[in-house]
């Protein structure tokens, strides 16, 4: 894709999910096989490596070939091109990703996947492969690292984000979070050893994002859906493998939301009866007064990702989701580039 000029917004949109394949006629191959069906892709969260923007599509119905997606500017439109390559995605290879709940990129170009293993989730579930983290190296355009988190969940887990910590040595950490029981899976990527912390109450949804308290300071805001403040967790407390710290709770009074991305200071999220994106700079006290609105979807759509570019403009991911998920109508997608409020 071309960059966003400066100070300008631009809007990039699609339907379902237009196929790119350097074979002419690769597309209606897959759609006669039934392993593509246009209708079924729906993109969940955007990013975006210097001048190219990635999606991904989790396989919620039949006909999802891959699960992330290079945008590619073609004669009549947007097509998504799967990355790095279509092997990348096949059911049942269990060195492949099969579902993707979460993606998270961090500054060296690699993109963690968070892959639950089981695919169709909206139609009839069934688990091809134990759930794992995938790393998806952008430069180089190859999957680089499988993380096997068999062992650290259980088969009631509900795995759904996921974020990365690098330290000021250079060590990366991964935060996982597991709904079903209101955990923390930690995973030291150097040590290759993992754990889990209780954080919570379980919950049907558990989101994370990762904002700076300083220079050598990093804390966890979670956000549960059946709470309606926000909870932060100092990542040192992870790192220790201590559950013991207690949790700090603010605005418990207001209302709940649902949470879209983050970057350095700011969280991104909306009230989950509203679809206007609102801006907290995680530096001032969570209150009303200190929630920026920064973005209308518009009818009928809503906002699924917010993501921040190297140049420290917004991606913001809407769609008709909640139709696509409960019709057969194909998703509606729009990413709208914008600078920072």
């Amino acid at each position: 894709m071309r960059p966003p000029t400066k100070n300008h917004l631009n809007n990039i949109v699609w339907s379902g999910g237009p196929l790119h394949m350097n074979c002419e006629h690769g597309a209606d191959l897959w759609m006669k096989s039934k392993s593509y069906v246009k209708d079924n892709i729906i993109a969940i969260k955007a990013v975006k490596y210097k001048d190219e923007i990635f999606v991904s599509t989790p396989r919620l119905k039949p006909g999802v070939l891959a699960g992330v997606w290079l945008l590619i500017q073609a004669n009549k439109g947007v097509e998504l091109q799967p990355f790095p390559e279509l092997r990348s995605h096949h059911i049942a290879d269990c060195r492949a990703v099969q579902n993707v709940i979460d993606m998270y990129l961090d500054n060296f170009g690699n993109l963690w996947i968070l892959d639950s293993g089981i695919i169709e989730t909206l139609v009839s579930p069934r688990c091809t492969c134990p759930p794992k983290i995938v790393s998806i190296s952008l430069p180089l355009k190859k999957l680089t690292k499988h993380i096997d988190l068999s062992h650290l969940t259980e088969p009631t887990s509900q795995l759904q984000n996921i974020v990365v910590e690098y330290t000021i040595a250079g060590k990366p950490f991964m935060y996982v979070s597991d709904a079903s029981r209101g955990a923390i899976i930690v995973y030291d990527v150097t040590k290759e050893a993992g754990w889990h912390v209780t954080a919570c109450s379980s919950s049907p949804g558990l989101q994370l994002a990762l904002v700076k308290r300083g220079l050598a300071q990093s804390v966890l805001v979670l956000i549960s859906l059946n709470w309606p403040g926000i909870l932060e967790l100092d990542t040192g407390i992870l790192k220790r493998k201590n559950a013991q710290s207690a949790l700090r709770m603010f605005g418990e009074h207001t209302k709940p939301v649902v949470l879209l991305g983050f970057d350095a200071h700011h969280v991104y999220l909306r009230h989950t009866e509203c679809t206007d994106v609102l801006s907290w700079d995680t530096r001032h006290m969570y209150n009303s007064s200190h929630l920026t609105d920064i973005h209308s979807a518009g009818p009928r759509l809503v906002p699924t990702s917010v993501t921040a570019d190297y140049k420290r403009n917004l991606l913001i991911l809407d769609s008709n989701y909640g139709d696509a998920v409960q019709s057969n109508v194909p998703a509606y997608h729009r990413i709208t580039i914008t600078s920072q409020p």
